[in-house]
């Protein structure tokens, strides 16, 4: 049986931490582009680690019911 779908609230925290993930994304893709790869080898590490946290911080408690 198909289960409803939730939709998610977006908060301002989610949207600070997402704005901060695209915003170093595309810095990191214009410093390798412009041939400075130290540059955007350290951002694209922090769009990462932005990343994992995002997923860590908001993922929602699944129990063992829901799985």
């Amino acid at each position: 049986m198909d289960k409803p779908i939730k939709k998610k609230k977006i908060t301002f925290a989610r949207f600070a931490v997402r704005t901060l993930a695209i915003s170093a994304s595309t810095l990191a893709l214009f410093d390798f582009l412009k041939g400075e790869f130290q540059a955007g080898g350290l951002l694209a590490l922090g769009w990462l680690t932005i990343v994992i946290g995002e997923k860590r911080m908001f993922k929602e408690g699944k129990t063992n019911e829901e799985n």
